[in-house]
């Protein structure tokens, strides 16, 4: 505290008031949901941005389906968190609490806010390795080939098998899972987005 008081004589501008406010949130979707540019910005005033979240929240439940969310200040910190994650590259969060807390409605609320399409599996008694493999590839052709932003939902009781985390952790990692797709199959998303990478100033190689 003292070490940031000392940073603060340098700038004049600035107020100790501001810097040590509570809650101190920052985010770029108020300022877009307000018909501005996506702009980093703290939030000033709690019910400024409870305007916000609940008129996104509304239009969720018309477009999408009905969630019932209490919209406290606790949860609209967590989603202005969530935002704050997902909309950097790979951008992934660890949610923790108990069952029913709302973590996942706040994920999908997040993802709405920021134009993402929710990508979740349907495990079964059935489901095995080979069919999130499938579902994996399904996610990597929407997200390159359709150009979706994807916002991917996993829960700790989908993982039925613990072989499910070698293809979780190199998602997490690296974004690559090796020989998720065979040669003919990856040669043929390559010529599908070839002519919007040229185009994009890459050189044309399949890296």
């Amino acid at each position: 505290m003292n070490f940031m008081r000392n940073g603060l004589k340098e700038f004049q501008d600035m107020k100790e008031d501001d810097i040590f406010a509570e809650p101190l949130i920052y985010t770029s979707f108020v300022a877009m949901c307000n018909g501005h540019e996506a702009t980093y910005l703290p939030v000033k005033e709690m019910v400024d941005l409870k305007g916000v979240l609940e008129a996104k929240l509304e239009e969720y439940n018309e477009m999408i389906a009905r969630m019932d969310l209490v919209l406290f200040d606790q949860a609209m910190e967590h989603i202005s968190r969530i935002c704050r994650i997902i909309i950097q590259p790979v951008g992934s969060a660890l949610l923790v609490g108990v069952g029913g807390s709302g973590k996942q409605s706040l994920g999908k609320l997040s993802a709405f806010i920021l134009g993402y399409d929710v990508a979740r599996i349907m495990v079964t008694s059935n489901y095995k390795l080979a069919d999130l493999k499938v579902d994996i590839q399904g996610m990597f052709t929407k997200a390159t080939v359709a150009n979706s932003q994807l916002f991917f939902i996993l829960t700790d009781g989908q993982v039925s098998d613990n072989k499910f985390l070698m293809y979780i952790n190199d998602l997490l990692a690296s974004g690559y899972i090796p020989e998720l797709f065979a040669k003919d199959e990856l040669d043929g998303l390559l010529g599908k987005v070839r002519g919007e990478a040229k185009a994009a100033g890459f050189q044309d190689t399949p890296d």
